[in-house]
């Protein structure tokens, strides 16, 4: 299979992607003449889809199972065309089932004939190819058969447009710019359609209305989602208006109430037919303070309070209405009752504010957890969980950085007597004053735990062991200084020390914890109430 490039091709396609999208849209609208709208423009999407093939292929054979897939499209399009306007406009001309098979039967008939052309040629007398400019064209020379659909099909059409038009005459301001959208949108291949068949030659150029469908497309969408296309359609005032639960009110050029409806009149309470004619603020005076603010917006969406018992909420919006001319010949005011969502949301706010505090507390319950998984109950100071997880970390970062860490053991000597001639209670005030007299000679970035029982922990980021030695020679004066009271008692504890760093002596928190150990113990064998480094004690087994 051989193809061709032409940018008629491109185009046709983008106008088929166009229609596509508009039919996709247009059958989700649940509005009457909706699906033979999407119908429509779905038939439109096939007839330039198979032409922008057509247009790429060189076989004669494929591009006439395309021209009999068109066929399809030119067919069947000026029959939904109809239906279509007839739905839409809500005519009192209705299409039977016997109609619509009366309808059916010259494009079911053109369908049949156009597939079986080949026996009997009364679609197109000849049908072949030819080359022009480089470019494989295909040739088609119309036969009687043609000219009977063609004709069918153009009354089918004017017979649309003029149900437009008569919709149009009779609409009110409200509708006329979907009206206007939509006889534009359907004029455009209508015209290049004709201007087609009167400079049509027994060579294919080119039929310009698949080319005009993408504008149609474009115009629908445009008017699908800019204007209410098929959400609000042009229907009697009494099948829309009269039974809307919406408020309507209708004001001229002047602001003068020349219509409402029911649902209005049942807001305002006590509106009588004397109103129309009445001019708008005498009418909402009792809703606004100053309803020159009101008339002095071309375009408004408000919330307004209804002063009755019990109150009543509603949400307006005004738009205003042009004529043919865009000169301003009237405004449209819909009023909706949102009192039960107001309701709602006020109720919503509240139980918003109860969850806002609720997490609140279920936040300070969670930190409180974690500070009680991590702190030691008696001496609030970190416990031997936060030094396993924060240690590693703080070993890790160190260790990129390249700077010492260095860890302090305290212990407390005879503690065990402290207990045995005091109480535990004694000693838990012991254990509280040395946490306390830790916290004061930590800096910063240094954090002190408690092991169990008597054994705490400093780690002392970023310092040499140098500078630790001597804060732990500071730290233990000042705890030789301190007093614990206790009810007639001054109680006082010595404590042995040992120090270790990293990564001079140990490489990870197992190995560091281990030197510390060592180093401390040493300071206990060595008489108690001293401090031993790591490094003392290899240098002793030198």
């Amino acid at each position: 299979m051989h193809l061709q490039y032409h940018p008629y091709a491109l185009i046709l396609s983008i106008s088929s992607i166009i229609t596509l999208a508009a039919s996709v849209i247009a059958f989700r609208r649940p509005a009457p003449g909706a699906r033979t709208l999407g119908t429509l423009l779905l038939t439109l999407t096939v007839w330039s889809a198979a032409d922008a093939l057509q247009w790429v292929q060189t076989d004669l054979r494929t591009k006439i199972i395309l021209l009999d897939i068109m066929m399809s499209g030119i067919a069947f399009a000026p029959v939904l065309f109809l239906l279509f306007t007839v739905k839409f406009t809500q005519s009192d001309w209705t299409i039977s089932p016997r109609h619509l098979i009366l309808l059916l039967v010259i494009p079911v008939l053109t369908l049949l004939l156009a597939w079986t052309n080949e026996l009997h040629h009364i679609v197109f007398s000849n049908v072949g190819v030819v080359q022009h400019d480089g470019i494989v064209l295909i040739v088609l020379e119309r036969a009687p058969w043609f000219f009977v659909t063609t004709v069918f099909s153009y009354i089918l059409i004017f017979a649309g447009f003029l149900f437009l038009f008569q919709g149009f005459m009779r609409s009110s301001p409200l509708f006329r710019n979907q009206y206007m959208l939509l006889l534009f949108g359907c004029f455009i291949p209508l015209f290049l359609s004709l201007y087609s068949q009167y400079r049509f030659s027994s060579l294919n150029e080119l039929d310009l209305a698949p080319l005009s469908f993408g504008v149609t497309g474009i115009m629908f969408l445009v008017a699908i989602l800019r204007t209410g296309f098929m959400d609000l359609i042009p229907v009697a005032r009494s099948r829309l208006i009269e039974n809307m639960r919406d408020g309507v009110l209708v004001l001229d050029s002047q602001n003068r109430v020349v219509d409402f409806n029911p649902a209005m009149k049942e807001f305002l309470g006590n509106i009588q037919p004397t109103f129309l004619g009445k001019h708008v603020s005498e009418v909402l005076g009792e809703w606004f303070e100053d309803t020159k603010s009101l008339i002095d917006e071309l375009e408004l969406q408000t919330e307004v309070r209804i002063p009755n018992d019990p109150s009543r909420y509603l949400d307006l919006q005004m738009t205003p209405l042009y004529d043919r001319y865009q000169r301003l010949n009237g405004r449209l005011i819909v009023f909706r009752d949102v009192t039960d969502r107001k309701d709602v949301e006020r109720k919503l706010r509240q139980a918003n504010r109860r969850l806002g505090s609720q997490l609140i507390e279920i936040g300070m319950l969670q930190s409180q957890l974690r500070e009680q998984a991590i702190r030691d109950p008696l001496t609030n100071l970190f416990n031997r969980r936060y030094l396993e997880e924060t240690l590693d970390r703080e070993l890790a970062r160190a260790g990129r950085e390249t700077y010492p860490v260095c860890v302090i053991m305290i212990d407390i000597d005879h503690f065990k007597q402290v207990n045995d001639t005091y109480g535990h209670e004694a000693g838990d005030s012991v254990l509280k004053a040395l946490a306390g007299m830790l916290l004061q000679h930590t800096r910063r970035g240094d954090f002190a735990c408690r092991l169990g029982g008597e054994e705490f922990i400093i780690v002392m980021p970023n310092i040499n062991l140098d500078v630790a030695m001597d804060r732990a020679e500071k730290l233990q004066k000042s705890l030789r200084a301190m007093r614990v009271s206790y009810g007639q008692y001054n109680l006082s504890a010595t404590y042995s020390m040992g120090i270790a760093a990293f990564p001079a002596n140990a490489g990870n928190r197992d190995a560091i914890l281990r030197a510390v150990d060592l180093a401390m113990y040493a300071a206990k064998n060595a008489g108690r109430d001293h401090i031993c480094s790591f490094d003392q004690i290899e240098a002793e087994k030198e």
